[in-house]
Parts: structure tokens; sequence; C-alpha cells
């Protein structure tokens, strides 16, 4: 499974969260990598220097074998607590994708 991150430009300092971002989703994901060719997680800052309370948004795309991709999105105060959220919500939403009696 490939884990791809898009950086938003007005995000500074959170280049180097590749492996944040692998580590989140290896531990969430609990054997299910295998089922998946690759997931792509988009990560911003929706007011930029404005700030603000939940403005840093994380957006997962899973793509499982032979099925059509699902998507989340969560908020936070920062990237990390958004990023996680976003994890949880993935995890959710493919455990249901993925059950042997839901319907491609």
């Amino acid at each position: 499974m490939q884990i791809i991150l898009h950086n938003d430009d007005t995000l500074h300092g959170f280049e180097s969260g590749q492996a944040f971002v692998e580590e989140v989703l290896g531990a969430a994901l609990h054997g299910m990598g295998e089922k998946l060719t690759r997931i792509e997680v988009w990560v911003s800052d929706e007011n930029g220097p404005k700030g603000g309370p939940e403005n840093k948004k994380c957006t997962m795309e899973a793509h499982p074998r032979g099925r059509k991709p699902v998507g989340v999105v969560a908020h936070g105060s920062d990237i990390p607590v958004a990023v996680r959220a976003a994890a949880k919500k993935l995890v959710r939403v493919l455990e249901k994708d993925l059950a042997p009696n839901h319907k491609k």
C-alpha cells in the first residue's frame, strides 16, 4: 500500500509529515493495508494566516483493491489532530466497505 501526502502551500513545518501520516495510518488500519492499493492524504489550513479554531483540514481517500475509492474529511486545531481524526473516520468507513457482505 502506498501513502501519498499532499501539502497545502500555506502550511509550513509539515513538509516532513510523511512519516507521521504513515505511522498514524499504520497503527489505525490494523492489517487492512493489504486490501488497499493506496491512500492519498491532503492537509491544509483553511484560514491561512488568519488562524482560528478547527481550521486545519485533513482529507483522506483510500483505494481498496477492486472497489471504488472512499474518502473522509476531518478538521482539528492542528494538523496532527486532524490527521488522527481523519484516520479514525477512514477506518470506520473501510470496515464497513470491506465487510464480506457489503456490495462492491
